[in-house]
């Protein structure tokens, strides 16, 4: 592994939970098996660019389209000569798969995300797979779904939970809220993640309704970046009357100083792998209100498991909001909890050496 040359490939360079992952384990090649290490994009750029050039790492965009150019995206990466390919989400591993024997690499791992909710042509799925010969999964769904959708040997998967860790925050708990214009009296929920359909924000949106019925005072903070559902969000924020109790505040950099202005973590997604938004409240400390699909069920463990709603159910979502607004005995015990079992089993440094111990037998 030491002195490798690693090639990242992700769907895009726009920053979302898999490209933080995958930033992740980047920086600890880097830095402690002092690999060569670039990373791809399809077709767009976005914030990981710029990242990137903060952590100097070589980051590229590579065209991409439908249908597939892949004899040149092989020779692409047979001319920079890669030792370990790494794609991160649905089209990055099926691209992969389907060439990496081409490219001079001795290794591609598909990265699962998620417990399948994306599809492509199913044959190039099922050849990529077939022709891949390492998987990582962050969660038991994710590697069910390998296993039972794209026939994938149980022994060629390893399933290593995301890494979470939170740059030190740029602005304290007074400062985030007199930027979002809330006092310091005011109740905040807060969910990280970009606004589309998957997450369901509608549901949390309509949970918020029967919340502030009984708190007005009440804030939803919505942070993440502006995909095809923000507008039908905010048309729905004005129809259900809580302009006043929502902020959007789009994708921001500064996830630690906003966890730092709420009171409690939301989450209101349908179809997760190892969600980010969850794992961030809970270093944060937070106590995590969200939906009992089996991701964050995995996540959060049997102790926050009583703060689970069932997916699309906004009146019990709203009831377990409002316990744990009235209780801040119960929001802090729980936050103690989340953070340590953040330290137990969903540490960055773990994360980084169990990738790196698969990669290097």
């Amino acid at each position: 592994m030491r002195h490798a040359r690693v090639i990242f490939v992700l769907g895009n360079l726009e920053l979302g939970g898999a490209e933080r992952q995958a930033l992740i384990l980047a920086k600890h090649l880097i830095q402690h098996e002092h690999a060569d290490v670039e990373v791809w994009g399809f077709n767009r750029t976005g914030p990981v660019a710029d990242i990137c050039e903060q952590l100097h790492i070589p980051s590229r965009v590579v065209p991409l389209q439908q249908p597939f150019d892949l004899l040149k995206f092989a020779h692409l990466l047979r001319k920079s000569k890669p030792d370990i390919l790494l794609p991160y989400t649905l089209l990055p591993n099926v691209a992969c798969g389907l060439v990496w024997q081409r490219t001079g690499a001795r290794l591609c791992v598909w990265n699962q995300r998620d417990e399948g909710k994306a599809s492509l042509n199913a044959k190039w799925q099922q050849r990529a797979a077939e022709l891949t010969p390492q998987f990582i999964a962050n969660s038991q769904g994710g590697a069910g779904y390998l296993i039972e959708n794209l026939n994938v040997d149980p022994e060629k998967i390893r399933v290593i939970p995301n890494g979470v860790e939170l740059a030190p925050p740029e602005f304290d708990r007074h400062a985030w809220r007199a930027s979002l214009d809330i006092d310091d009296t005011t109740f905040v929920a807060c969910m990280i993640g970009n606004l589309h359909a998957n997450k369901d924000h509608a549901t949390l949106l309509k949970a918020w309704r029967f919340v502030v019925d009984t708190n007005n005072r009440a804030m939803l903070v919505l942070a993440g970046r502006q995909y095809g559902a923000h507008e039908s969000l905010v048309a729905l924020t004005k129809e259900l009357k809580l302009e006043n109790n929502v902020r959007f505040t789009g994708q921001i950099s500064d996830v630690s100083g906003l966890l730092s202005a709420a009171d409690l973590g939301v989450f209101s997604s349908r179809s997760e792998g190892c969600p980010n938004g969850v794992l961030e409240c809970m270093v944060a400390g937070l106590a995590v209100a969200a939906t009992d699909i089996e991701a964050i069920r995995e996540v959060v463990g049997e102790r926050g498991a009583p703060f689970l709603a069932p997916p699309g159910d906004a009146e019990r979502l709203a009831q377990i909001i409002l316990e744990l607004a009235k209780g801040p005995d119960l929001r802090s015990t729980a936050g103690a909890a989340n953070r340590s079992r953040i330290k137990a089993r969903y540490n960055a440094q773990r994360m980084c050496e169990d990738t790196v111990s698969l990669l290097t037998t």
